[in-house]
């Protein structure tokens, strides 16, 4: 399955801030986070506490990742 990845603030630090990825075995939002700390571990602490959106909706754990979905990595922001 091919997925668009967006990172944004400091998960840019560990991920380009686009990337396409071939994910085989991939079916949900769980299973992606697992694959991204197996990618880059020193991300866990950000990937833990982060949102992710999957084709512009923010998505559950269980959720699943389709075809084509364009996936965001947003991590908690401030600021006023």
């Amino acid at each position: 399955m091919k997925i668009q990845l967006l990172s944004f603030a400091a998960l840019k630090d560990f991920f380009p801030s686009k990337q396409e990825m071939n994910l085989d075995g991939i079916k949900t939002v769980s299973d992606l986070k697992t694959h991204l700390l197996g990618l880059n571990p020193d991300a866990e602490k950000l990937i833990k506490i982060s949102r992710i959106s999957v084709n512009q909706t923010i998505a559950k754990d269980s959720d699943l990742i389709t075809e084509g979905a364009v996936v965001a990595l947003l991590p908690p922001s401030s600021g006023g």
